[in-house]
């Protein structure tokens, strides 16, 4: 990009939240709809800047067609509400759950909404609020669509998060030594995240915060979602695979990179190679126009032509945002072209038991004129063998 994107830290102003609000209300002209319902705490955060746990006091936010949204939400989290929410709202309160006939939850949520109305849910939605939702029902999700363009403060936010990761990823590779505990490294790299976070954000709201940095060493690396035991440790050789990820006050980036100590054994030099070739055929491609699914068709076939297509266990990659996993997607089957503002990460990878798992992410950006990476880590072969 020709200017500098800088790090922002400070929360969504009203103007931020009121121009999400107005782009939802836009596509709801489009669907021809009067209302709509949200129950995803992902999305009422992403409209209000108010996070809370899912629990069995539901909180919905009744979206309407033109005007100032109303959130049922428990007497219980009034204040809570509203020391958080940054935009205008109306209330609906309603007492506990459960509670007596007529003053349940679902007795207020049905006065919200004209029996009559087309109304518009989530298709995370459950069945026990889309049955008490009034009016002629259509399942979109409206707020993941806006959610997938990010606005210059979103952009400025996950700038910020990019850091905060870059940091976390520096002191793991920093502190791993063979035999290091996988604990111990969890801990000084998760530390080393929340005292950035907390310096730079010293009322950020920790239940939309949380740091991982963790190591797979090469005995479990195949297997890129077995979680590794606490008192297992760093080994001899490789591949090793980072993964440290970050929601920093609400917006979600990731680091991750496949690394070698002391020496890299003959058999992963081959998947190595082939797993950089393949990441830069895929940013190759990364500019406005093209097709997601084309990404992630022509990485695997690059991979599977090197004879590695059999260990091939996801796709290229993924979106995100507010959280650390979310659309767009670089997916077959995906079929939209890329835009400027999708913020996705880049991470194809090769699995081989008995060798061990191949693969680096980044946090990119795609932009006007291509792309733009924010994460930023050690990446060719004599780059990440570190030494003993």
């Amino acid at each position: 990009m020709n200017k500098k994107i800088k790090p922002i830290t400070s929360p969504p102003s009203k103007e931020e939240l009121s121009t999400r609000l107005e782009n939802v209300q836009a596509l709801m002209k489009e669907h021809d709809l009067d209302y709509y319902a949200c129950f995803d705490p992902v999305n009422i955060y992403y409209l209000t800047n108010f996070a809370f746990y899912v629990h069995e006091r539901p909180f919905i936010l009744v979206i309407p067609r033109e005007g100032v949204p109303t959130m049922l939400i428990p007497k219980l989290e009034r204040g809570h509400v509203k020391s958080r929410a940054r935009c205008e709202l109306n209330f609906e309160v309603y007492f506990e759950f459960p509670c007596k006939l007529g003053e349940n939850w679902h007795d207020h949520y049905s006065n919200l909404i004209p029996s009559r109305a087309n109304v518009g849910v989530e298709s995370t939605m459950p069945m026990a609020i889309v049955n008490h939702t009034p009016g002629k029902i259509q399942v979109l999700d409206l707020i993941e669509e806006v959610r997938i363009i990010k606005t210059d403060y979103e952009i400025g936010r996950c700038v910020h998060a990019c850091k905060v990761v870059n940091k976390g990823h520096k002191v793991l590779l920093k502190n791993c030594k063979p035999k290091t505990l996988l604990f111990a490294l969890y801990k000084e790299a998760t530390n080393a995240m929340i005292s950035y976070i907390i310096k730079d954000i010293p009322n950020a709201n920790f239940k939309v915060t949380e740091t991982m940095g963790i190591v797979w060493p090469p005995s479990i690396s195949h297997d890129p979602h077995l979680v590794p035991k606490i008192f297992d440790s760093i080994e001899e050789g490789g591949p090793h695979v980072s993964i440290v990820q970050a929601q920093v006050d609400g917006y979600g980036v990731e680091i991750e990179r496949t690394f070698f100590i002391g020496s890299i054994p003959e058999k992963a030099i081959k998947p190595f190679e082939t797993i950089l070739k393949a990441r830069e055929l895929a940013y190759s491609m990364l500019k406005p126009g093209t097709l997601m699914s084309e990404i992630d068709i022509k990485v695997k076939k690059f991979i599977a032509e090197q004879g590695y297509g059999n260990y091939i266990l996801h796709r290229t990659g993924h979106g995100l945002g507010i959280t650390g996993h979310e659309a767009p997607y670089l997916a077959e089957g995906y079929d939209r072209p890329l835009r400027s503002g999708m913020l996705v990460s880049v991470e194809p990878g090769i699995y081989i038991p008995g060798i061990g798992g191949f693969r680096h992410s980044d946090t990119v950006l795609i932009t006007e004129e291509g792309y733009e990476k924010f994460t930023k880590a050690p990446e060719t072969r004599d780059e990440v063998l570190l030494k003993t």
